[in-house]
């Protein structure tokens, strides 16, 4: 371990005693009594320590614990606006909210990124600092002040984190299996976690573990991370200047998880998954580089055109593997959550199957992709479906700053404004159906995927591009989806 790494670690017992004495701040007006089946997701919080580069030096100089205290003092009082990633005065409204929201959950999931696009060459352009052990040191600090700053308001709570593609020292979709990264936070996330032993080995080797779900016997809750799938994964390593390498993470991780799932189907117990990355298509970076290439001068706008545009989040075999391992153990894996897209969203897997499988998709945090920051509050059964779930979004993002409260509102509750009962396979295929034949139900469905945000503006024929996202998971259909459906209306002049 490196210097800088265990000087964090010795000094992160330290405060995790400080968090546990210390007194938190509980917004007035709780909206939730406390629940024994209710959990949070908060995703991608993209948060950026850096968005006052006057304070950085006396950051980078200070103990996480100090931080609250400097990160206040910045004469920038407004919150991070669209189009930009989490400042302090975001991030301290939205965890104020979530403990407001829900005081004592059974548990929290982190769903991945926690720290802000372009970390790297934030850091340098503020600091012009090129120590490489001061760098880490800095990554490290402020997973530490998230960490405490979640503890502060949830002392006694479970808090499960997966890694997202922008949480490593090199940089976007370059964490690497036994990297410094996973080094450094391993004990962190365990402890967050109220893990044993067990979890540090597993988050080190793969970023990923499994441990018994916090609030239902008989459940496991196995955290992936998918980072590895990406489609734009690259294995960097830090200690020889982030040079690539090369990896085998992904094949190693889902030997690891056929291996996990095999002993829950044993044990008779069922499992949820957690990821930051979910499998499919990025539809968003699909829709963006088919509009560029249908405006190059000469270019046609056909089926083949939109095709060759189509982006996929995983690469296709890691996509096909992980719905046939899922299909495999359709008893054993009940349910899965992710984030990443920074929408409110869902994916179906195996749906022509007997027995499909569902992803729910949380918002961020973050307003850098326009959409209004937003959590998610989830209810769930003895037997471990899920009951329900609402999402919560702050309504004046615009204007809120340290000297005008951030105001946060419950956007939906799944049960009433779809009436399709529990969020379930069955009904999140329902709903798909509902949004590609009736057009009302699909601009609602549009307007919570942007968490009520007309910022997050995506032009009319784009829409396609989001819903077949939805069911139609490897580029083949997606492209027989989105890409006839798009060629037909671009061709008649209308819109879908």
């Amino acid at each position: 371990m490196g210097k800088c790494a265990s000087s964090g670690r010795s000094f992160l017992t330290f405060l995790w005693v400080l968090a546990l004495l210390c007194a938190c701040h509980v917004p007035a007006g709780a909206t939730q009594a406390p629940s024994e089946k209710t959990f949070l997701i908060a995703s991608d919080l993209h948060f950026n320590p850096m968005s006052d580069g006057s304070l950085v030096a006396d950051l980078a100089a200070s103990d996480p614990a100090q931080w609250e205290t400097i990160l206040a003092r910045s004469k920038s009082t407004s919150f991070s606006q669209y189009g930009e990633d989490t400042n302090w005065w975001l991030l301290q409204s939205s965890l104020d909210q979530m403990r407001a929201t829900l005081p004592h959950p059974a548990f929290i999931l982190v769903t991945g990124d926690l720290i802000a696009h372009q970390f790297p060459q934030r850091y340098l352009k503020t600091t012009h600092d090129t120590n490489r052990v001061n760098y880490r040191n800095f990554v490290l600090k402020t997973v530490e002040f998230l960490a405490l700053e979640f503890r502060r308001r949830f002392p006694d709570t479970k808090i499960l984190l997966t890694p997202g593609n922008n949480d490593e020292e090199c940089g976007n979709y370059s964490i690497r299996a036994g990297g410094t990264f996973l080094h450094d936070t391993a004990d962190l996330a365990r402890k967050l976690a109220q893990a044993d032993n067990e979890f540090v080995g597993s988050w080190e080797a793969l970023g990923s573990y499994d441990m018994p779900h916090p609030g239902i016997r008989g459940i496991r809750i196995i955290s992936l991370n998918t980072v590895f799938l990406s489609a734009r994964y690259h294995a960097a390593k830090f200690s020889e200047n982030c040079d690539l390498i090369d990896s085998t993470a992904a094949t190693d991780l889902f030997t690891w998880l056929e291996s996990r799932l095999r002993a829950a189907q044993q044990a008779h117990e069922k499992v949820w998954l957690m990821f930051h990355i979910p499998p499919g298509i990025d539809s968003y970076t699909t829709i963006q580089k088919y509009r560029t290439l249908s405006k190059t001068d000469g270019a046609p706008v056909t089926d083949k055109l939109c095709v060759s545009a189509v982006v996929p989040m995983w690469e296709p075999k890691w996509t096909a593997q992980f719905q046939g391992l899922l299909k495999k153990y359709e008893e054993t894996v009940i349910v899965s959550l992710a984030g990443h897209t920074h929408t409110d969203d869902f994916r179906l897997l195996n749906s022509t199957g007997a027995k499909p499988a569902f992803v729910l998709i949380s918002p961020a945090i973050s307003p850098v992709y326009r959409q209004n920051p937003a959590f998610r509050v989830v209810t769930f059964a003895n037997d471990g479906s899920l009951s329900d779930e609402s999402v919560y979004y702050l309504t004046n993002l615009e204007f809120a700053s340290s000297r005008t409260p951030g105001e946060w509102a419950k956007e939906y509750a799944f049960s009433q404004e779809w009436k399709l009962g529990r969020p379930d396979a069955a009904s999140l295929a329902t709903l798909y159906d509902q949004i590609k034949t009736k057009p009302d139900v699909r601009d609602e469905w549009l307007k919570l995927y942007n968490v009520s945000s007309s910022a997050a503006y995506m032009p009319p024929d784009s829409t396609p591009g989001l819903y077949c996202a939805i069911q139609d998971l490897d580029p083949e259909s997606y492209g027989k989806c989105y890409c006839t459906t798009t060629a037909s209306h671009s061709a008649n002049g209308s819109t879908p």
